[in-house]
């Protein structure tokens, strides 16, 4: 009956020493899973707002993008970022620390960042407005001062428009009077479009009048030029000039390499004043004339020009 007893006793002891034991582990699991979620939960980065970076040739540190972070270490998927491609980058931010119980534990965020392009190309013209006269040869692309990208530079001039390139479209009629448009349409790398118009004005010829008439020359004395009957005189032109000046012309005068006799851009001509007064812009087998004398002959044919040359 004793060892009964006995046995009993160290039984109960042994249970009851196994009891607290596995109570005591299963608190201390408790505390240490709780200190594991606290510490993970605590885990957090706090971002700047950005989020998108202006295309180019420049370098951005990853951690430049924390404002601060919760932890024992921070560690980035990437540790720059390049932005000289358009498009979304995304980076992975690792914050790792530990607790009491020396346990390591880290948590993940990830921040996208779009590289974007949002500066158009630059199109500058030497003129607003170009001024030809008909006839004159053209280039369209001769007025263009540059075309260029603010980050890629220079950009190439194209038949078709393709990124990287220009195009130069003109509805100018050098041989027609009239104002015109020249368009020059850039296109970037990434896609961005820009397109700036300058004027062309064709205008009448002052110096090689629109005639595809005889012309008066030293050796054809009288023709019938565009405005009637034409001749010429050579008589020193230094009263004449003076009379012109009263009247306000400031015009130059000059002689025409062919030997012709010039106020500014004008013919200087003679007529009959009565119907074609001082000042009058008429025009000759020569070029636009200007009415600056008068003589005998207006009075038999009231429609003549004669002509000042120096032949």
């Amino acid at each position: 009956m004793k060892k009964i007893a006995l046995s009993i006793v160290v039984f109960s002891l042994l249970l009851f020493a196994g009891k607290v034991d596995t109570g005591f582990t299963h608190s201390f699991n408790d505390i240490k899973q709780s200190s594991y979620q606290e510490m993970f939960d605590s885990l957090l980065i706090d971002f700047n707002e950005i989020e998108k970076l202006e295309y180019g040739y420049n370098t951005w540190y990853a951690d430049k993008l924390v404002n601060k972070y919760n932890g024992d270490s921070l560690d980035t998927s990437l540790d720059y970022l390049e932005t000289n491609t358009v498009g979304d980058t995304e980076i992975v931010y690792k914050v790792t620390t530990s607790d009491n119980f020396g346990q390591e534990l880290s948590k993940s965020y990830t921040k996208t960042i779009s590289i974007v392009d949002t500066q158009v190309p630059s199109i500058s013209f030497k003129k607003d407005t170009v001024e030809i006269t008909v006839g004159d040869s053209f280039d369209a692309s001769a007025n263009i001062s540059s075309v260029v990208d603010p980050i890629d530079g220079k950009l190439a001039k194209s038949s078709g428009l393709k990124d990287g390139t220009y195009t130069v479209e003109s509805n100018v009629n050098k041989d027609r009077i009239g104002d015109y448009t020249v368009t020059v349409t850039a296109k970037d790398v990434n896609g961005n479009v820009a397109s700036k118009n300058y004027k062309v004005s064709v205008k009448q010829s002052t110096y090689n009048h629109v005639w595809d008439g005889t012309v008066l020359t030293p050796s054809r004395g009288t023709i019938l030029g565009p405005s009637g009957k034409e001749t010429y005189y050579n008589l020193p032109m230094e009263g004449v000039v003076a009379i012109m000046r009263r009247m306000g012309n400031n015009d130059p005068y000059w002689v025409r390499e062919d030997g012709v006799k010039m106020l500014g851009d004008y013919v200087m001509v003679a007529a009959n004043l009565n119907i074609r007064p001082r000042g009058s812009l008429i025009p000759t087998s020569l070029g636009m004339g200007i009415v600056c004398d008068t003589g005998g002959f207006a009075v038999n044919n009231i429609y003549q020009l004669d002509i000042a040359v120096n032949w």
